[in-house]
């Protein structure tokens, strides 16, 4: 269970769901936060119920309340790997998620997520790097 206090800050301004209906809402931290969005809040950022995946196995909007494995950090990740690979993955890196947000993956200030971490192996295979990727820590978080 998330504690009250998170749940209470996040729905100030985190995208939540009222959809009552969804299989997944029980265990989904949009549902959550919703529960807790105060009353003298006129509007919130929330899901549309009418959406075509709403309210089912499919939903794009759900998060799940268990904790995932996460990655962070890129500086050490180049370390072994020829500088004509690093410098094709980092070109193709910084196309796909801009020079901004790459830079912020590397840094360690955007957790890198199981899909992040599928795109970023994805374009190491097709660079020709075959090894396994090593990020400079993993920690188990939730992921809003």
């Amino acid at each position: 269970m998330i504690d009250a206090k998170i749940l209470r800050e996040k729905a100030q301004g985190y995208i939540v769901c009222f959809h009552k209906e969804c299989p997944l809402h029980e265990h989904c931290l949009r549902w959550q936060a919703g529960c807790y969005v105060p009353e003298r809040m006129f509007s919130v950022n929330c899901f549309n119920p009418r959406h075509s995946h709403a309210g089912s196995n499919s939903c794009p909007g759900y998060r799940s309340d268990q904790p995932q494995r996460i990655a962070r950090g890129m500086v050490g990740f180049y370390s072994e790997m020829p500088r004509a690979k690093e410098v094709a993955i980092k070109k193709r890196l910084i196309e796909y998620y801009t020079r901004v947000n790459y830079y912020r993956y590397r840094r360690g200030e955007y957790p890198i997520t199981t899909t992040v971490e599928q795109k970023i192996t994805e374009v190491c295979r097709e660079c020709g790097w075959t090894a396994p990727l090593v990020f400079d820590s993993y920690s188990e978080e939730l992921v809003w």
